[in-house]
């Protein structure tokens, strides 16, 4: 696996929204679009790139561009935070959805949904939390599945605990992270960390959340 940690002050500023429990959940969502533009710049700067020209009403001018297309892969819930500021930058990307569920006691991921363009696109994952590295390796396992090469996949990680980079150690993908860690606690939320990123970011950290899945008409309802 290759690893980058984003560095700089405007990095760090974010993460303390982030970080601080007493933020309104406007300013989380807007500290996460801002840092999700951080990663996601710095993940298409690993891509593989051509040259071209262009005539300017003046005289030629030459410039990078990109040889490789790219599809964004929101990990729901939590990832879709960072799905505008990938968009924003990439309006033209492909898009695709995975979700994949956590069981709470052994920590353990299974995908329960997947909508994904295979493609020889390079592929970037968003998902602000790398905590065990279960969900990470559960959509490599699904993509190297159906033929995209790892060395075509990225991660885009607000914070990623250490336990989650020894999971993806061997594999060749990038992971791109605002910062490192220190450690899982028993429940396996990453510390210090920000809690549960879903949550905060869609607003269901002290009301009921109906949640079931397979559901058809109104069973369960």
């Amino acid at each position: 696996m290759k690893l980058i940690e984003l560095q700089g002050t405007l990095k760090e500023e974010l993460l303390l929204k982030l970080r601080n429990r007493n933020t309104p959940s406007g300013t989380f969502k807007e500290a996460l679009h801002k840092l999700g533009l951080l990663l996601i710049e710095r993940a298409l700067n690993t891509l593989p790139v051509k040259r071209v020209k262009v005539e300017t009403p003046v005289a030629a001018a030459e410039a990078a561009t990109f040889s490789s297309r790219v599809t964004f892969l929101p990990v729901l819930r939590a990832g879709l935070g960072f799905l505008p500021p990938a968009v924003e930058l990439m309006p033209n990307a492909r898009l695709g959805f995975i979700g994949v569920k956590r069981n709470e006691e052994t920590l353990k991921p299974f995908i329960y949904y997947a909508k994904i363009p295979i493609t020889d696109d390079h592929y970037i994952v968003l998902d602000p939390m790398l905590a065990t590295g279960g969900t990470a390796r559960a959509v490599i396992e699904l993509l190297s599945l159906r033929g995209v090469p790892q060395e075509r996949v990225i991660f885009c990680c607000a914070v990623s605990a250490p336990e989650g980079l020894r999971a993806l150690e061997g594999l060749n993908v990038t992971l791109i992270t605002a910062a490192v860690d220190s450690h899982l606690n028993d429940k396996g939320f990453i510390v210090p960390g920000l809690g549960d990123a879903g949550d905060r970011y869609c607003q269901t950290e002290e009301v009921e959340v109906f949640e079931s899945y397979g559901v058809q008409g109104n069973q369960g309802c």
